[in-house]
Parts: C-alpha cells; sequence; structure tokens
C-alpha cells in the first residue's frame, strides 16, 4: 500500500505539454497499480492557469481535489470545486483549469499513449470571458 498527498508544490509541466497550457500549470505524478496506462496523476492549475481546448480519443476522468476551477464543454462552462467527479466523454471538446482567480488542483486518469489527446482543435469560445 502507499499513501501519497496531493501536493501544489510538487511536480513540473513536462515539456511536450508546454505549449498546450496558458498560464502555469504542474503534474504531480502518482503510483499506480495499474501501471502506465491509465496514467493517474494530479495537476496544479495556478491562479489564470488553463489547458487549451482539446480531446481525449478514450476520455478522461477528473476529480476535484483542492481549489476551485472550471471545466468546460462547447455548451456550458461550469464551476468545479473540491469533491466534483468530472467524466469527459470521449472525443468531446472540452478545456479545464483554475480560474482567473483561482488555483485548483485535480487528479485525473486518462490513457496516454500517443495519439490519445488531440490538441489540433478549434478553440471556439475559449478565450472569451476569461479575464
Amino acid at each position: 500500500m502507499d499513501f501519497e498527498h496531493a501536493d501544489a508544490a510538487k511536480g513540473e509541466l513536462p515539456d511536450e505539454y508546454t505549449p498546450h497550457f496558458q498560464g502555469r500549470a504542474k503534474f504531480q505524478m502518482l503510483n499506480s497499480p495499474f501501471g502506465s496506462e491509465p496514467a493517474v496523476f494530479v495537476v496544479h492549475f495556478d491562479a489564470g492557469g488553463r489547458t487549451h481546448p482539446h480531446f481525449h480519443r478514450s476520455g478522461q476522468l477528473l476529480y476535484i481535489a483542492d481549489g476551485e476551477g472550471i471545466v468546460a464543454t462547447e455548451s456550458e462552462r461550469r464551476t468545479v470545486r473540491p469533491g466534483d467527479v468530472v467524466t469527459v466523454a470521449p472525443n468531446e471538446w472540452h478545456w479545464h483549469g483554475g480560474t482567473p482567480t483561482s488555483a485548483m488542483s485535480h487528479v485525473t486518469v486518462q490513457m496516454m499513449t500517443p495519439g490519445d489527446v488531440v490538441w489540433d482543435v478549434e478553440e471556439k469560445d475559449w478565450a472569451t470571458d476569461y479575464e
């Protein structure tokens, strides 16, 4: 058995993800009983930190651990807080992160195989009304 704590002071953003994030974010990798797939890790977003729009071919599960953030799809933006669980359907356009004034951390469960995360998508209203 292994015990860990989501800690915003831990982790770093892998270089290959830097172009796909606005603001500051870090990945805190967790020990997982599943091996490398699905990946299980915490993403810590500073206030104003968020992903660019994207989708996951296999879907994604998010558990909000700390702070207040936003998870958005093509049709809505939802404010999320600790204890919220978000299931992102396969191939669902979305983005997520802290609010402009609040940091947010979430545990994510997702596939990391090449091509599962697709970043080459239309931005739609991503930049509208975020400030």
